[in-house]
């Protein structure tokens, strides 16, 4: 069996620039996708903490250091500048490689600086507390 596990979450990212302009896409700083493991044009899931709206795009980076999180959302408008963002990247496992599996949590500041960078809980812990372990 295979799982769709969170590898990767960038949380509080305040968006810097919101465009109507260009196709749906995020551009973050190349220094926090860096810490949060993300490649150029993968795939993610936004959530805009402010108004609950979700979506999928892809995201590039932006100058190092900049600070920059800009959404470009084409005719729509998901989210305003100053708006605080969830940046989720998931990952296909394989059963046997779920229960060690620990996700990436960069949290930032209002100023898009990384704050932590942790590793979320393990899965086998969820399990054992659940199962009265």
């Amino acid at each position: 069996m295979i799982r769709s596990l969170l590898r990767s979450v960038i949380q509080n990212a305040t968006v810097t620039h919101a465009e109507s302009a260009g196709p749906v896409a995020l551009q973050v700083d190349a220094y926090l996708m860096r810490a949060a493991e993300l490649l150029p044009f993968e795939e993610v899931q936004v959530v805009n903490v402010a108004t609950g709206e979700s979506w999928r795009t892809w995201i590039e980076p932006a100058e190092e250091g900049s600070g920059v999180v800009r959404v470009h959302a084409g005719s729509r408008a998901p989210a305003r500048k100053g708006d605080a963002l969830s940046v989720l990247a998931f990952a296909q496992l394989h059963e046997g490689q779920t229960l060690a599996h620990r996700p990436k949590v960069v949290t930032l500041d209002v100023a898009n600086r990384v704050v932590a960078v942790e590793e979320g809980s393990q899965v086998s812990g969820l399990r054992s507390r659940e199962s009265g372990a």
